[in-house]
């Protein structure tokens, strides 16, 4: 982790930028306290991870949500850039096909956020989208200042088979 964080300042310092970087476990730590401070989020979590500690998240407004009762943390992603969103805030990432389609707990957080009425846009993107992953993914869209009229709708697209062949593999 010292390493990336490294590579992180390095990189700042190249495009002279500054920043505060910390090495610290996202999950469990908020030490920026982000809490409702971004207009928007773009963001390209890693997906599907396992072995998070759901004791030591219960009561963390970063997940207003819920904590999911499988172990994976997918739905937690999702909670963190949602709740880091200001009042008229809006985000963009990319998840595994998982997070929308996953049942038990992951089901009953997903619900929960639907419900907000801030999920604007969800499209899904076929397999090999990612030079080094295969997984299909989507690509989720929140908007907290989404017009009255639409906060009911999401809008789901397709784009499974909208690509541009690379190679084989691409």
């Amino acid at each position: 982790r010292r390493a990336r964080g490294l590579a992180l300042w390095f990189s700042l310092a190249v495009h002279g930028l500054e920043g505060d970087v910390k090495s610290v476990n996202t999950y469990y730590e908020d030490p920026h306290k982000l809490l409702g401070r971004f207009d928007f989020v773009m963001a390209n979590p890693p997906f599907n991870v396992d072995g998070v500690d759901r004791e030591r998240l219960k009561g963390d407004k970063r997940f207003p949500f819920g904590v999911p009762t499988v172990d994976n943390a997918n739905t937690l992603w999702i909670q963190l850039f949602y709740s880091a969103l200001d009042a008229a805030g809006r985000a963009g990432f990319v998840m595994s096909s998982q997070a929308s389609s996953a049942g038990h707990g992951e089901k009953e957080v997903r619900r929960k956020i639907v419900e907000t009425g801030d999920v604007d846009v969800m499209i899904s993107i076929r397999s090999n989208f990612f030079y080094t992953r295969t997984v299909p993914c989507e690509l989720w869209h929140f908007d907290r200042a989404k017009p009255p009229e639409r906060r009911d709708k999401v809008l789901m697209l397709d784009a499974r088979n909208v690509y541009r062949k690379v190679t084989r593999k691409i």
